[in-house]
């Protein structure tokens, strides 16, 4: 490194750098000389001298293992904010995702952004062979734009590509209004910062209780969207888009390709209703338990990877698969941590809209007859007024985007009947990529009819070719969750005709949680006769 590089350099950093240039591989050896051309790259980049820091990252071979495969990703990310020119870059990115057996997720980020930049270009052949080589997080995305740059190239059709991009960026838009936002709105701790999901008792045992031949308990489930109550499942969106004021049920949409599975949580911690429907055992209603999850249980994600749910299989390898099989790894996968949504509720026949929140008595039962200090009002009433402020500014946002989502998508709609030679398979095509990008929000929409439950949904999307799914055969299609529930709990709810195992649910209970907490066991507090025998 010449006099001129050194340039800029305080001089700590200048000495800290001579010395790491005097690092050899033949004196001092592999780890040595890697850790230190790394360490200089980290010192160029700081300092805004990104060539310099490319010049020592390719002194990293292939033969140095994954390393190399992490230098090329700092190769990328260093050319791509220091060259400025996007040409200069592309060679070197399209080689990175070519040769790498697996890359980091903030380099699938860096990647399908640059990607995108060739996509507003309209240089759509360079756009295309970035974005078919990613995968990982950002696979659905990636093929979504994939699809898109497809379908111009063939028609030349740039008009399409911009509603279907505009289709994309709202979609997203959407997603980030209905993720669940464990941050505080107020002073006060968060409202949304737990989550139930009712079950049985014995579903309960199963996922808390580790047996003596198995090294941790039961994983928690999401389970095929077919199995779900609600028959208008994933046709209520298409409909609302297509302005069809449908009113009889369908079955669920079947796609191996891109198969839902789902778990659902609600804002209502004790609810009888729901203790009712869910949880039942021996089919005895009310007699399961509410599981009350703290945040920690979901991922708390931004807008962006929020759109991770959907695994697109792209036939690329990423580090998770690469690990399981140098540790020839047998088990079962397990899906990482997910975010959760909040389900949204429509009626078919009007415009009516409703975003799943907790409900005023919630707010009671918190804080009970607890007064704002210094005076006579409850406590309660303001936290909830807050909350339903809150509420209310989302679900007119929600509004807002949900009309423009409609109004773009018809005019992709418009825009493929108008044109003219296309093919019965074009306009599949066509369709197909349409119905890809709404696919983040199709599970989230639910009929009015099943408000009351106020359910929010972790949904994960997947081939049935992926190794995570499992089945008990003719009963149970699912995947399984990696956190663990009784590390993750905050409080359990017994039914009312379930009091008779709280002694027994205290002692799976004992010990605490992983904030460190004592996990809580309360009875109902919903009044509820028992059906007598005959």
């Amino acid at each position: 490194m010449n006099t001129d590089d050194m340039e800029g350099l305080d001089e700590e950093t200048r000495k800290e750098v001579e010395k790491l240039q005097k690092v050899t591989r033949e004196r001092d050896g592999d780890e040595k000389y890697i850790n230190a051309q790394l360490k200089i790259e980290s010192h160029m980049a700081r300092n805004g001298k990104f060539e310099l820091g490319v010049k020592y990252l390719k002194n990293i071979q292939k033969d140095d293992g994954d390393v190399y495969y992490k230098a090329l990703g700092f190769v990328f990310i260093d050319q791509y904010f220091g060259l400025g020119n996007l040409d200069e870059s592309y060679d070197t990115i399209l080689e990175f995702l070519k040769d790498s057996v697996f890359i980091f997720d903030d380099i699938r980020r860096d990647s399908f952004e640059f990607a995108k930049k060739y996509f507003y270009q309209e240089n759509y052949i360079k756009a295309l062979n970035l974005f078919r080589l990613i995968g990982g997080s950002y696979s659905y995305r990636a093929k979504c734009y994939e699809s898109i740059c497809k379908i111009t190239m063939k028609h030349k059709d740039q008009e399409l590509a911009q509603m279907c991009d505009d289709l994309v960026k709202k979609i997203e838009k959407i997603i980030s209004i209905l993720k669940i936002d464990f941050s505080s709105i107020s002073e006060e701790k968060a409202p949304e910062r737990k989550l139930a999901h009712y079950t049985s008792t014995y579903t309960t045992n199963k996922l808390v209780f580790k047996e003596d031949n198995k090294d941790r308990p039961s994983a928690f489930r999401l389970n095929t969207i077919n199995n779900v109550n609600d028959p208008s499942e994933g046709k209520l969106l298409t409909n609302y888009l297509q302005d069809i004021k449908e009113t009889s049920f369908y079955k669920p949409d079947f796609d191996e390709k891109l198969h839902a599975f789902i778990s659902c949580f609600t804002f209502n911690h004790d609810s009888l209703n729901q203790f009712r429907l869910y949880g039942k055992e021996d089919n005895k209603e009310a007699s399961g338990v509410s599981l009350v999850f703290n945040k920690e249980f979901f991922k708390e994600t931004d807008a962006q990877s929020s759109m991770t749910n959907i695994s697109i299989d792209r036939k690329i390898e990423d580090e998770n698969d690469r690990w399981d099989k140098e540790k020839n790894d047998s088990s079962v996968k397990r899906i990482e941590t997910q975010s959760v949504m909040r389900c949204v509720y429509i009626d078919p026949t009007s415009d009516y809209i409703h975003l799943a929140q907790r409900n005023r008595l919630t707010f009671f039962r918190e804080f009970g007859r607890e007064n704002l200090e210094g005076g006579s009002i409850a406590k309660a009433e303001i936290e909830c007024l807050e909350y339903e402020n809150y509420i209310e500014k989302k679900t007119e946002d929600f509004r807002e985007a949900f009309i423009e989502l409609k109004s773009i998508y018809n005019g992709a709609i418009d825009k493929k009947r108008s044109s003219n030679n296309l093919s019965k398979e074009d306009l599949d095509e066509i369709d197909s990529l349409l119905d890809m990008i709404i696919l983040p929000l199709k599970y989230l929409v639910k009929h009015s009819a099943f408000q009351e439950e106020q359910e929010c949904r972790m949904v994960y999307i997947t081939s049935l070719d992926d190794s995570r799914v499992q089945m008990d055969f003719g009963k149970f299609l699912y995947v399984e969750y990696e956190p663990e529930v009784k590390l993750h709990l905050d409080k359990i709810y017994i039914a009312p005709a379930a009091t008779q195992y709280q002694p027994y649910l205290a002692k799976l209970l004992c010990g605490t949680n992983s904030l460190g907490e004592k996990i809580k066991i309360d009875l109902s507090n919903n009044p509820y006769r028992l059906p007598t025998s005959h």
